[in-house]
């Protein structure tokens, strides 16, 4: 945490990249509304109406940096194949599907050295309805978002997300992070293969919540949250990915008297020292205040990033040196 000084806070905390972030976003819509609609045309369980685009991390509370990468669930409408993955996730029957294919395609490849000049064309979705699971929707996905970038983009598959790298598209040194999810009734649904079910999360709270405090104290709110989201990045020498939800909790729980003011180096410090002083395991979350950081899943494993920066600010004081 060496070098940071009053000038560097000040200096996160005015960054501005609305316009960058915006063509971003856009952009991120536009291809994401193409993939899907040609998507629909050969896979009946993809409705581009029952669809959502939903921002995840800093462009969901809208304080996007320069070092910000763009988070999304992607999330389909669809209980059929929710059903899929709840059946198709049996070893043994992979294990048989996977011998099946190789077969075939053996099969396939002898069929065409005796058919050398028959030109062969294949839907590269190769749709079937009682195996279209997640895993499929993603690998499909993966294919039409391609279709829809230019040559230069590559879409990667992560397995549970895509992660898009395009200078052209999106600009130098931005990433697009896709999560395919499941959505029922306002809950985001994550298939857990390990455990044969479903991680769910809802918004409801966190957007309401977020907004709340942003009312009642200002844009000082969204200041510090770039603050702690550029200590977070920098409190090890690998890269941390700062866990909005974790930190929206961390900034909700602390008194809105400590917001207040025009000085955002003071109102840091002011804020970090009631932060380390305080049992933060014990706030609530933002996603449930019913719960805990340390009892919530979504926000427990965050709490010994935080604590490390925490750590680096025990020598704070007023001589710009931290």
């Amino acid at each position: 945490m060496r070098g940071i000084s009053q000038k560097l806070i000040e200096s996160i905390a005015q960054e501005n990249v609305g316009d960058f972030a915006e063509a971003v976003e856009e952009k991120v819509k536009n291809v994401c509304s193409s993939a899907i609609g040609e998507l629909s045309l050969s896979v009946p369980f993809v409705n581009i109406d029952k669809t959502l685009l939903q921002p995840v991390n800093e462009n969901f509370n809208g304080s996007v940096s320069a070092e910000s990468e763009y988070i999304y669930f992607l999330a389909i409408e669809s209980p059929q194949i929710e059903i899929n993955c709840l059946q198709y996730n049996d070893w043994w029957k992979k294990l048989k599907e996977r011998f099946v294919f190789a077969w075939n395609a053996s099969k396939k490849k002898k069929r065409r050295k005796k058919n050398k000049g028959q030109k062969e064309t294949e839907n590269p979705y190769n749709f079937q309805a009682e195996k279209y699971n997640l895993e499929k929707f993603s690998s499909d996905l993966q294919i039409a978002l391609s279709h829809n970038l230019t040559e230069t983009s590559i879409v990667y598959n992560q397995g549970k997300s895509l992660k898009i790298i395009g200078i052209d598209d999106f600009g130098p040194n931005t990433k697009i992070i896709i999560f395919p999810v499941l959505l029922e009734e306002g809950t985001y649904k994550f298939f857990i293969n390990k455990r044969k079910g479903f991680y769910k999360i809802n918004f409801e709270n966190r957007e309401k919540l977020v907004n709340d405090k942003f009312e009642r104290v200002g844009d000082n709110f969204i200041k510090m949250i770039k603050i702690i989201n550029a200590l977070i990045r920098n409190s090890t020498r690998t890269y941390v990915r700062p866990n909005q939800i974790y930190v929206e909790s961390l900034l909700y729980n602390t008194p809105d008297e400590l917001f207040a003011g025009d000085n955002i180096y003071d109102i840091f410090i002011k804020i970090i020292n009631y932060l380390n002083f305080s049992d933060i395991s014990q706030f609530k979350s933002i996603l449930n205040p019913e719960m805990t950081l340390a009892e919530d899943k979504a926000t427990r494993t965050a709490i010994a990033n935080f604590s490390r920066v925490l750590s680096g600010l025990n020598n704070i004081n007023n001589n710009d040196k931290i």
